[in-house]
């Protein structure tokens, strides 16, 4: 839900900046429009794209970390980890089931983050979970599911409805109060329907925290989460850590603070599948990314 939201703004910005009468008007007249440029692109045909490359769609690259979202760091760190070539697309276009990221792989649409991790692990015949014995991979199946399906929302929440200070939002996806305004609506309802945002903020802290500190024990002084090799499931935990790590001033210091073995983790994770993290951020919005 999240990605797709940064997808339309981002066809957004483009949209308007090649219909520059368009800046002036509503919120909501421009999202009419959006939605008919959405459908657009989410049919337009893919080609020229090279054979036996990736083409990762996602969202353009964050201010600390690689994305603000936590599935396409994901998916990337995975294709970093697989050693698959790749190539980033950040021209806002969508899955055919409207979300991003997604990926084209020899004329394949695949959509979500994870249906494209499984895609490829079969296609290529790849498996980062070798060294797992059956009950591990149940594990990791867990721990994949409450990162992705759990923990995520939790950070939905804050960052979209509890924190009014919305820095991240405000600075580096919307500046548009009217838009703005109009997404956390959207992003609330979501939140409301999928039930996390039915709790207070001090509920959801608890919530937070208990996923984290069940990452943080599971880890122990492993390296990674499942032993001293790295899988399919550290792709997951980096996505979303790095967010709250990073990404996330309502979140000052929780980790390193609080849970030092996931900030290590972290560290570590970077290190490892990102030695060219500084070209893959916008350093606050000081400059533009080249990678």
């Amino acid at each position: 839900m999240f990605c797709m939201i940064l997808a339309m703004l981002e066809t957004l910005r483009g949209y308007v900046t090649e219909h520059p009468y368009l800046a002036g008007v509503g919120a909501v007249t421009v999202l009419v429009v959006l939605h008919k440029v959405v459908k657009a692109r989410r049919n337009r045909e893919s080609k020229n794209y090279p054979p036996n490359t990736v083409i990762l769609f996602q969202w353009q690259r964050g201010p600390y970390a690689p994305s603000v979202s936590p599935f396409p760091l994901k998916l990337e760190t995975y294709l970093r980890m697989s050693k698959i070539p790749y190539q980033n697309d950040y021209s806002g276009k969508f899955s055919k089931k409207g979300k991003t990221p997604f990926i084209i792989y020899n004329g394949e649409n695949i959509p979500d983050s994870q249906f494209c991790i499984e895609y490829l692990n079969k296609k290529l015949n790849i498996d980062n979970n070798k060294y797992l014995n059956q009950t591990d991979r149940a594990v990791a199946t867990a721990f994949q599911a409450m990162i992705d399906e759990h923990l995520y929302w939790t950070m939905v929440v804050f960052r979209w409805v509890y924190n009014k200070e919305q820095e991240i939002i405000k600075n580096y996806v919307i500046r548009s109060p009217l838009l703005r305004i109009y997404l956390n609506r959207l992003v609330y309802k979501q939140t409301y329907d999928q039930g996390i945002g039915r709790h207070s903020p001090e509920e959801v802290k608890h919530i937070m925290l208990t996923d984290l500190q069940a990452l943080s024990d599971y880890l122990g002084d492993k390296p990674f989460l499942m032993g001293d090799n790295p899988c399919d499931v550290d792709c997951s935990a980096f996505g979303l850590l790095a967010q709250i790590l990073w990404h996330a001033p309502e979140h000052n210091n929780l980790i390193p603070n609080s849970f030092p073995s996931l900030h290590r983790y972290c560290l570590r994770m970077k290190e490892k599948f990102w030695p060219d993290w500084d070209d893959c951020i916008t350093h606050g919005g000081t400059r533009k990314s080249i990678a």
